[in-house]
């Protein structure tokens, strides 16, 4: 696909679809970015704080290990 195409595309409102192994709420993030209205879109400050509480939520919890 050449520049044009893909600004064609994007303008009839195409969206890559989720990448193999991508979460559906960092896709949904990522759609959100996409916004066509600037306005629509999340401010950095909604991101990082987005991100932030996903990290939070997804960290594996600690273990204690055996003792050596």
């Amino acid at each position: 696909m050449v520049n044009r195409e893909v600004l064609e595309q994007v303008e009839r409102g195409y969206r890559m679809p989720c990448p193999q192994g991508c979460p559906d709420s960092l896709h949904e993030m990522m759609k959100l970015c996409w916004k066509k209205d600037p306005d629509e879109r999340p401010t950095f400050e909604y991101i990082q704080s987005f991100l932030e509480d996903y990290f939070t939520a997804t960290e594996p919890q600690y273990q204690p290990g055996d003792n050596l």
